[in-house]
């Protein structure tokens, strides 16, 4: 039966994301950076959100090597300066979600925050900063003239002011309930994560990238 102190989830608590022109790669690690995963978001669809998860567990040598083969196989001449084809674009300490309008889809990502609490060992972070990405590239970005204005009402909302997360504590469950479910028989818990995990939106869905909260 797991403890108070043990994480549900394996979390994924570090991320940068890279870019080329047909792809974001967004990368995930642990805290420790020893283990790795790469998420593929194609730039290429004006509207659809295409995301491919390899579920490979990466080490920390063979991301090393995937991004310098990402970097050269993108470049556009050798040797001509300033043609890295792969560019770190953000680093992260997690994702807030996807978003679309009337025009493509963008990435949120959670660029700064603070520890706040500990709840049984769990450290509960409070959301200081975001980025908000736009993921088509720009040749195939389809415009509408209403996209700024939508775009403004959802950065209308300070994500900054009392916006929660946790890697290993579910914020979207009480404390009672959480107690609960740590004290539940092995296969009752197997069940009860995972209708928590169908009902969840999980972008690293083996790993759990991060146990987003609502706002306080």
């Amino acid at each position: 039966m797991p403890t108070a102190a043990a994480p549900i989830i394996s979390s994924v608590q570090k991320l940068v994301l890279y870019e080329t022109r047909a792809r974001y790669f967004l990368v995930g690690s642990n805290n420790a950076e020893t283990k790795y995963r790469v998420l593929k978001i194609d730039r290429t669809e004006p509207k659809d959100l295409v995301i491919i998860d390899d579920r490979h567990v990466y080490t920390q040598q063979e991301v090393r090597e995937l991004l310098g083969r990402l970097d050269l196989g993108n470049r556009t001449k050798m040797g001509q300066k300033g043609s890295s084809g792969l560019f770190r674009a953000v680093s992260a300490f997690g994702v807030v979600g996807f978003v679309r309008f009337l025009e493509g889809y963008y990435i949120v990502l959670i660029t700064k925050r603070r520890k706040m609490a500990d709840i049984g060992g769990h450290a509960i972070y409070k959301v200081e900063d975001t980025n908000m990405i736009y993921i088509p590239n720009d040749s195939v970005r389809v415009t509408h003239p209403d996209e700024a204005r939508y775009l403004r009402i959802f950065q209308n909302v300070d994500l900054s002011s009392n916006f929660y997360f946790s890697y290993s504590y579910d914020l979207s469950h009480s404390l009672q309930y959480n107690l609960t479910v740590l004290r539940m028989p092995l296969e009752m818990l197997k069940s009860e994560m995972t209708q928590n995990r169908q009902e969840s939106f999980d972008i690293f869905e083996d790993e759990g990238l991060i146990t987003q909260g609502g706002s306080g």
